[in-house]
Parts: structure tokens; sequence; C-alpha cells
């Protein structure tokens, strides 16, 4: 499959200009491609750019995203806050409630948010690396409001959850160049990545999602057609694991967003609520012990044995552990210098959307 290296700085102002055309205010655009781009960076790029000619533009056919909405705090009390993101660009939506979480974190050492209505936020992780730079530790738990089954349980082969991600985020307290960020579905995959393979003609690895009979659904196309379901975490080892986890997370999301879950009656594509803890580290130790503790982990984990005879697992970057949020600030900086690879059929499809919005200016890698 052939890619071509595009420059983060080509392709930032090309995605604002694409969001702008969809109705968003220029702020709105500037923090919605910034937060795209910045997936791209990380290697998440099924977070990225490309959700724009995908996704995005379905939820915005169906009003399924408002790119004119302000998120709003509806409701507050102490340490805790609910925040209405009107279903505007989840990019946007994140922001407020990072903002809103980490100002009553600030005050009371700990805070609580709710999030509802807030369409895609698209990649938690970006909202426990923004806590976690402003010295929070920070949890987040997001269901899709009832929306987008995706994932199976155990012991089926019906869609009856969806990816259900979770993120933790902690400050590295100047022990290491980035902050520890831990962003996982609570399914073997995220759906977006599949998304991706189908878009770039790439198969699926045999146990990311299972057939009706148990045989493992290969053929990415197929399954966004509506062919098997995405496994939960563990696979069918121990799926039962995941399961749980997604389970919890869509309670918690649905609780404190107020919002719909699995089971209730939905309408729509993905409608996100989350729930967002920040916690004031300084509250309960000093930044030297917390980054000696960060020191002291990461050396452990560094100074493992990694031998050849033990693989790192198929999935895995590398043949060894790495931190969470290492992985990413190592491709980052990788590709903050080369560009980001973008497949040729992702390309045309950013063409073919620019014509349609009557967006002029494509990146000059692009031609």
């Amino acid at each position: 499959m052939s890619k071509r290296r595009i420059p983060a700085e080509e392709l930032e102002p090309f995605a604002r200009d694409i969001v702008a055309a969809y109705g968003a205010s220029g702020e709105a655009a500037e923090q919605v491609a910034e937060s795209l781009v910045a997936a791209d960076l990380r290697g998440h790029r099924s977070h990225g750019t490309i959700r724009l000619p995908m996704l995005y533009r379905r939820m915005l056919d169906v009003d399924e995203i408002d790119p004119t909405a302000t998120p709003e705090v509806v409701g507050e009390m102490g340490a805790t806050a609910q925040v209405d993101g009107h279903k505007a660009f989840g990019q946007v939506v994140g922001r407020h409630a990072v903002d809103a979480a980490t100002e009553r974190a600030a005050e009371h050492g700990v805070a609580a948010v709710g999030v509802r209505n807030g369409a895609h936020l698209g990649r938690i992780g970006e909202w426990a690396e923004r806590a976690a730079d402003r010295g929070f530790v920070f949890a987040a738990w997001v269901n899709t409001g009832g929306l987008a089954p995706l994932v199976s349980i155990p012991g089926s082969g019906d869609r009856r959850i969806a990816t259900n991600p979770l993120a933790f985020g902690t400050p590295s307290f100047g022990a290491l160049d980035f902050p520890v960020v831990l962003d996982m579905a609570t399914s073997q995959v995220a759906h977006g990545k599949v998304t991706k393979r189908a878009v770039e003609g790439e198969p699926l690895p045999e146990g990311w999602a299972v057939g009706e009979d148990g045989e493992y659904v290969t053929d990415a196309s197929s399954y966004e057609e509506g062919e098997g379901a995405i496994l939960p975490l563990g696979g069918l080892t121990s799926g039962y694991k995941g399961f749980g986890l997604a389970a919890m997370v869509e309670l918690f999301a649905g609780m404190l967003g107020d919002s719909l879950v699995a089971g209730q009656d939905a309408e729509g594509v993905v409608n996100n609520a989350a729930a967002f803890v920040a916690i004031d580290p300084d509250r309960f130790a000093s930044e030297e012990a917390n980054r000696a503790r960060v020191e002291a982990f990461a050396e452990n984990i560094a100074s493992a044995d990694f031998p050849e005879e033990i693989p790192a697992g198929d999935a895995a970057r590398g043949d060894r552990a790495l931190l969470p949020g290492e992985s990413e600030h190592r491709m980052r900086t990788e590709r903050e210098a080369e560009g980001i690879p973008v497949a040729e059929e992702t390309i045309d499809l950013f063409v073919d959307l620019a014509e349609a919005l009557g967006v002029e200016e494509t990146p000059a890698s692009f031609e």
C-alpha cells in the first residue's frame, strides 16, 4: 500500500479549512484541526484527520454534530460539574470539560465532571495529556450514549456494546519528557482502526472480530458492512475481563453524564457521554517524592531482560515494553521531523471532500 509523508504544518491548515467549511467558527476549527493532527502525529491515525471524510461527514449530514454549538456548564456544586456539549465537535467539548475539571481540582483538590452530548470526543488520551500537562492526575470513562453497538459480549457474536474507551494520565514531574498516559478501548481494538483498514484495503488480524459461526472476521470492509462483531478486550481467551471493564465504563459515563446507556432506546450514530475525574497530586505528596516514584518505576521497566524467545505480542510496536505514552512521544518526535504517513486512498478521500465543500487550497503534498 502506497503512502506519502504529509508535513503536519500542511495537514493542520487543510483540516482547519475543512472544519470551517462545515460551518464551525475559526476558533472551533483551529481546535478540531489541532486535535486531529495531534492524533496523527502520535500514531493514532484512526482518530485523526481520517475522521473528517468518514465519521464526521456522516454525523454532520444527519445533524449529529452541530458545528456552531458552544459547550456549557449546566450544573455545578463544589467539586462537581456537568458539561453539556450540545453536540459541538467533540474536540471542542473535550477541552471545555478538561477546563472544568482542572479548575475545580485546583480549588478543591479533586473534581468530577460529567459530559453529555459530546458528539465524538476524539482521542480520549488527549484529555488525559492536557490534564497531566497542567499537573493533575486524571481518569476518563466514555460511552456512546447507547449508540454504536460494535462489540460482542463473552459467548455471543451479537453486537451489544460500544468500544467504551477509558484513559488515565499522570504528570511525570520532570522525570520523563512526556506524561504517563494510558488510552485504550475496552474491546480488542478501537473501531476507528477497523475503519482505517477498510479505507486502506488492509485485512483485520485474526482475533479482532468474530462472526456468528465462531470464526474470525478478517475482511475490514465486510465488518464495516455489518459482518461479525469486535471482541471484548481479551478476545476468546479472557474477554470477560474486557466486558467487565466495558460495563463499568458504560455505567460511569451514563450516570455522571446523565445520558443513555446500551439497551436504552437511542437514535443516531454516536453521542459520547463521559465521566472525567481530576486530582491534584500535590495534596497527597511532594513533587520531589512523585518524581522519584516515576523515575524508579521507569527504570524498573527499562532494566528488565527482553529475550528474543518471548514476543512482545503481535500488536506491539517494537520488541520491548514501553511506558504508557512513551510510544506516542517517540512517534510524535519522528513524524514532526519526517511527516505523517497517509495512504493514497485517504488522500483521495480528502481531495473529494475538499471539492464537495468548496475548499480550494489543498496541501502541496497531495499533488
